[in-house]
């Protein structure tokens, strides 16, 4: 009745005819193998089930995660563009993904707000002109009149057609600079050598309008860009510069000076005129189309410190409109090229 044990032995008959026996029971390290096998075996259920509930309830919060995000994907894609994905506040990386797609579509509200805008200007500022060419060649075929009558309607036809391809032209520009694409090249560009030719430029446009055109250009500086396109910049705000300084109260003046500051080279160009008082005002002033009131009165499209903004940015650089009391400030800041 007694219970068993699995035993080894092995028997051994020495010389002095003795017999020896060895021996070992291997009971014990059955019992060892059998808690080492339930601890395992009680260690890997304690796991799975552990995993299954981290599964259930962490897998279910990020399936939630998942489908709040996508609930709220739809919306957007079913036109609701004011949308944006859920945020918990958690810092997870389904935060940090939320957050950067959120500013992805807060840009592109913010282009298509731009776009429904300048649409709405082009519609707006480009009718006039149209109105009007169609207006001369209504009342050109209304009548009979003289060929110097019929030579003086083209030539205002197409004076007009001109300046609405100078102003579309301005449009495709400021579109191209602001997505990053040019089709221009770039490169060194010594900016004295282009304020010198710009300057030289508009001297006879300044001298018929009784305005005094300066330029402080004390050496030379190199930047990284293209030279037609800052030309063309500061050639527009010159252009300003000298119409809106014929207001002054004392003698008209256009100021262009170049200097280095810090890490940039600043090109600013400064009127006497009534200048824009207002900070609102001057941040609007280079809005595409946006004409101040005080600016009525002058010829253009609204056109010109908007493409000087666009250029500036393509080069990396700022365009800022500061009060020069009296008159504007128009500040072009470059980076200093990077010399080897």
């Amino acid at each position: 009745g007694e219970k068993g044990h699995n035993a080894i032995a092995l028997v051994l008959r020495l010389p002095n005819q003795m017999i020896m026996l060895v021996g070992r029971d291997l009971g014990e390290p059955e019992r060892f193998r059998a808690v080492i096998s339930r601890a395992l075996t009680l260690a890997l259920g304690m796991m799975g089930l552990g995993g299954l509930l981290i599964w259930f309830f962490v897998g279910r919060a990020a399936l939630k995660r998942i489908d709040s995000v996508s609930d709220a994907s739809r919306r957007i894609m079913g036109g609701d563009l004011s949308g944006r994905l859920p945020v918990t506040g958690a810092g997870d990386e389904f935060d940090r993904l939320s957050e950067n797609l959120n500013a992805m579509l807060a840009r592109i509200a913010m282009l298509n707000e731009g776009l429904k805008q300048v649409s709405d200007n082009i519609a707006h500022d480009l009718k006039t002109p149209l109105t009007r060419l169609r207006n001369r060649a209504e009342a050109t075929l209304a009548g009979r009149h003289k060929t110097e009558d019929y030579r003086q309607a083209l030539e205002g036809t197409i004076a007009e057609s001109d300046q609405l391809i100078k102003t579309f032209n301005a449009i495709l520009m400021i579109s191209r600079l602001e997505a990053g694409y040019s089709s221009e090249q770039t490169g060194p560009v010594d900016l004295a050598a282009t304020v010198s030719d710009v300057v030289e430029l508009y001297e006879p446009v300044a001298e018929e309008a009784g305005v005094t055109l300066e330029a402080t250009v004390p050496e030379a500086f190199t930047i990284n860009g293209n030279r037609e396109l800052i030309g063309q910049a500061l050639s527009n705000i010159v252009d300003n510069a000298i119409k809106y300084s014929t207001d002054a109260a004392e003698t008209p003046r256009v100021r262009v000076a170049l200097e280095r500051a810090g890490s940039e080279i600043k090109l600013t160009v400064t009127d006497n005129g009534h200048g824009i008082p207002d900070d609102a005002d001057r941040a609007r002033a280079t809005e595409r189309f946006v004409r101040l009131e005080k600016s009525r009165s002058q010829p253009g499209s609204g056109l010109g410190l908007s493409l000087a903004k666009a250029i500036m940015t393509f080069h990396n650089g700022r365009l800022d409109l500061l009060p020069a009391n009296p008159g504007l400030s128009v500040v072009m800041s470059f980076p200093l090229r990077e010399t080897h």
